[in-house]
């Protein structure tokens, strides 16, 4: 990672010749550490990487085994969490919404949404901490685990969650801002996490799709628009817009939506 930008050497997978990539980038912010025995703040030690002004976090911790408490550094409580264990390969990857409920997603899988205390601990995260429970995949005792952290800023990021009604006249989705990236997963049955941006595809209608759990390609067809204030839907594929069902989706801006021009 360099002061503008990153670096990349001869691997196949992101430098391979005549091959096009995209890259997506957050911001982090300052060095953050929270000793929770010192503090108070939590009951599982926890360090990092906070951008207050943005609403994000990237947190590492080491698991206990026992349901406990983690600080993430944000002044808001988080909106979306992904936790990866980072010991262990056979576990997946765990997103937490909690627009969704106590119900939970794999970011590697078409997994439907599932239950279970064990997870985030049935306990809906605060302004200062989340909460795991004694899973392999969030908390497994002397495992290393990574944690990304995010609530919604006006602006600048949405994440929440919205029912599909299966017209080519699609949901619009407000997010108050032209989004640049936008990622959504029905939390129903066996769909991808789809993805959208606004580099691959600059301008409406959006044709581009990569689904984010599979190696796959980009595919093409009519999807949304981007417009100055939010996602109108064009299609009717169950991966984002089937009649009744439910989806999950986060999503970051182009500009604040006073600077917005409109599509």
């Amino acid at each position: 990672f360099d002061s503008d930008g990153f670096s990349i050497g001869d691997w196949n997978n992101i430098n391979q010749s005549t091959i096009n990539y995209v890259a997506w980038n957050w911001k982090m912010g300052t060095a953050f550490s929270n000793d929770a025995s010192a503090t108070s703040v939590g009951t599982i030690d926890s360090t990092g990487s906070v951008n207050t002004t943005n609403g994000q976090a990237i947190i590492s911790y080491t698991g206990t085994g026992s349901a406990g408490t983690i600080a993430h550094g944000l002044d808001s409580a988080p909106d979306w969490i992904m936790v990866k264990n980072l010991d262990d390969s056979s576990k997946n990857w765990n997103v937490y919404v909690p627009d969704f409920g106590n119900t939970y997603l794999e970011l590697n899988t078409t997994a439907s949404g599932f239950t279970g205390s064990s997870y985030f601990n049935n306990t809906a995260p605060t302004n200062s901490v989340f909460s795991v429970g004694t899973a392999g995949s969030t908390n497994a005792s002397g495992d290393d685990f990574i944690a990304y952290v995010f609530h919604s800023v006006e602006g600048y990021s949405k994440f929440g969650s919205y029912v599909g009604n299966g017209n080519a006249d699609g949901v619009f989705l407000h997010l108050g801002f032209r989004p640049a990236w936008i990622l959504i997963k029905q939390t129903g049955s066996g769909e991808d996490w789809e993805i959208w941006d606004n580099t691959r595809d600059p301008d409406n209608v959006l044709t581009l799709r990569l689904k984010g759990n599979t190696t796959g390609a980009d595919v093409s067809s009519t999807f949304m628009d981007f417009v100055s204030n939010g996602v109108k839907h064009r299609n009717t594929s169950g991966g984002y817009n089937e009649s009744g069902s439910e989806y999950v989706y986060m999503a970051f801006a182009e500009a604040p939506f006073k600077y917005a021009n409109a599509r």
